[in-house]
C-alpha cells in the first residue's frame, strides 16, 4: 500500500505497463484506513546497508527485499514502512500474520482512474507505443 495516491498509481503503471497486452480498463484506487501497533520504518540508507542495490530498485527482482520482509515478520512486527521504488513516497507493507484482527482494513473511498493516461504523463508508458489502444 502506498501512503501517497501518486505512489499507488506509479506501482500500477509500472507493473501493468509490462503486461502483454497492456490492460485497458481503468484502475479502482482505494483510500484505506488501518492501524498497526508494531511498525518498523526503513529509509533508503537502511535498505542500502541491508544489501538492497538502489540501482536495482526499479526492477522486479525482489529477493533481497523479501528477505528483509521475512526478518521483519520474524520480529513480529505488524507493519513495515519503506521508500517506494517507483515514486518519491513511502509504502506500507502489512504483516498479516501479526496484524491484529481488530485492526481491519476499511475502504474509505474508491476512485476510478485512467491509469494509462496517468502513466503516459509520468513516463511509465510511451504514448507512441502501438500496443496501447
Amino acid at each position: 500500500m502506498s501512503l501517497d495516491r501518486e505512489g499507488a498509481l506509479a506501482e500500477v503503471s509500472f507493473h501493468w505497463s509490462r503486461m502483454t497486452p497492456v490492460p485497458s480498463k481503468p484502475v479502482a484506487l482505494h483510500r484505506l484506513h488501518t492501524t498497526a501497533q508494531r511498525t518498523l520504518r526503513l529509509i533508503e540508507a537502511d535498505l542500502a546497508a541491508l544489501g538492497v542495490d538502489p540501482a536495482a530498485q526499479h526492477t522486479v527482482n525482489y529477493r533481497r527485499t523479501q528477505d528483509i520482509g521475512e526478518a521483519v515478520a520474524f520480529l513480529e512486527c505488524d507493519g513495515l514502512i519503506v521508500p517506494s521504488a517507483r515514486w518519491r513516497c513511502e509504502n506500507l507493507v502489512l504483516m498479516l500474520e501479526h496484524h491484529s484482527f481488530g485492526s481491519e482494513l476499511q475502504v474509505l473511498e474508491t476512485e476510478e482512474v485512467d491509469w494509462r493516461a496517468w502513466a503516459q504523463v509520468h513516463g511509465f508508458l510511451d504514448p507512441s507505443d502501438s500496443t496501447i489502444s
